[in-house]
């Protein structure tokens, strides 16, 4: 998969640069307990109901929310990096487990 997108430059595939505003890469889950727990898809308010993080226009070129349950990001000024609502009942949301860009870990493949 290649890190460029042609409408809106380079972005984040394989780390997370920043807040992770730009982390398009397709980490779909979260640590749990006892196993991973798959992220809850943006368009849908099962099992967490939630108003301002839908794949609205903004929402969706802005911070690559969509049909999907990729981790990513919209809410910078509260939450530091990806994350996702879980599709487990008993945790809300909680930070994804991406490597963080660093001249070790580059940006993006070529």
């Amino acid at each position: 998969s290649s890190g460029i997108n042609a409408e809106y430059g380079v972005w984040d595939v394989k780390c997370s640069a920043g807040l992770g505003t730009g982390y398009r890469g397709n980490v779909n889950s979260v640590e749990g307990i006892v196993s991973n727990v798959a992220c809850q898809a943006w368009n849908k308010d099962y099992p967490h109901h939630h108003s301002e993080f839908h794949p609205t226009s903004h929402n969706i070129e802005r911070y690559g929310l969509g049909k999907h349950n990729y981790c990513r990001n919209p809410d910078p000024q509260q939450l530091k990096k990806p994350w996702c609502y879980t599709t487990s009942s008993w945790i809300r949301w909680q930070y994804c487990d991406i490597p963080t860009c660093s001249t070790e870990f580059p940006y993006f493949e070529h």
